[in-house]
């Protein structure tokens, strides 16, 4: 359940954040970015209308009562959280500037970004050799922090620990991609799963890299499995 300190966090966001809204329809994920104009704690949060293509693309959706999903991310505090929540669009202004008025949620998610904190997640992802380029295990990213996370897949082939690989993990239909060296701390049979491995690892990015990708991967992966 979100504590009032999760909606104070809501209210106390710069203007200007970045905001990744959904729009949900029966047929298709539309994802548009957005930034944060204001906010009316408890009636009310004003996004900008933006004027990109896929915002272009999104138009005959964009109208009174459709649901939304909103995921911003909050970094002005010392471990950076994921806010998350279903609404709808409340109004649609075009005339004295281009915004967008959602509904002041009633129930919302939150997401804490600590650095050894792992964070239960199901992404696509793929370890690839470091030397030639080549894809030595198909599979998903199971949890992760700043400073590691989880990969369960195929086995690879002449493992040994400590190795370092490319962690490559699939962000959208449209082969968006992220990437980040990591090294393999271990290895065990991954629970309920036949011929699959799960593999421990680090992240040898710098703090402020790992951080950039474990919000990106985080959001992808919220944004794949929406809450009521």
């Amino acid at each position: 359940m979100p504590t009032e300190n999760d909606f104070n966090a809501l209210d106390n966001l710069t203007c200007s954040t970045e905001v990744h809204l959904q729009i949900l329809t029966p047929t298709q994920a539309i994802r548009l970015r957005s930034k944060l104009i204001g906010v009316d704690s408890g009636r009310s949060i004003i996004l900008a209308h933006g004027n990109d293509k896929a915002w272009a693309a999104a138009t005959p959706f964009i109208r009174e009562r459709q649901s939304v999903i909103m995921r911003v991310v909050n970094s002005d505090e010392q471990d950076a959280n994921i806010l998350a929540f279903r609404s709808s669009i409340q109004k649609v202004i075009t005339v004295v500037g281009r915004w967008l008025i959602i509904d002041y949620p009633k129930a919302l998610q939150t997401v804490a970004l600590r650095q050894h904190s792992r964070i239960p997640i199901n992404v696509t992802a793929s370890l690839i050799c470091t030397t030639n380029n080549a894809v030595v295990s198909h599979g998903d990213l199971r949890d992760i922090s700043i400073k590691g996370g989880a990969f369960v897949g195929e086995q690879i082939e002449g493992f040994e620990l400590d190795s370092q690989y490319k962690l490559q993990v699939s962000l959208d239909e449209q082969n968006d991609t992220v990437d980040t060296l990591v090294t393999l701390k271990n290895q065990q049979e991954a629970e309920g799963q036949a011929d699959q491995v799960q593999y421990g690892l680090i992240l040898e990015a710098n703090h402020e890299e790992a951080e950039v990708m474990v919000q990106k991967v985080i959001l992808h992966h919220l944004l794949q499995n929406p809450k009521n």
